[in-house]
């Protein structure tokens, strides 16, 4: 009970003001594999196929990733109810008369 009402001093906080401290994005380690995530740059759109072939081809391409292969990934701060990879095979799949147009 002895920093109750009291500022409390961070310990790392010299570390980040003055640029010292390592963030995940600072780690570079040999061999390591970056992730590149590709939005549908529209909300809310019905996203009916996904075609991985070009991506999959490129050079130094280890894996892509669809709801297809991770069914079950949503998220949510209350509830888990918004899916993070979206399309066929999500979990969340988007039904019409989900819209309220049938």
């Amino acid at each position: 009970m002895q920093s109750i009402g009291k500022s409390t001093k961070r310990v790392d906080a010299v570390a980040k003001v003055t640029g010292e401290a390592l963030y995940p994005g600072d780690i570079n380690m040999p061999d390591q594999a970056f992730m590149k995530i590709l939005f549908a740059n529209r909300p809310h759109a019905i996203i009916r196929r996904i075609d991985t072939t070009k991506a999959e081809a490129l050079e130094g391409v280890i894996a892509v990733f669809t709801a297809r292969d991770v069914p079950v990934n949503e998220y949510g701060l209350i509830m888990p109810d918004q899916p993070v990879l979206c399309g066929p095979g999500s979990s969340k799949q988007f039904q019409w008369s989900d819209s309220g147009h049938g």
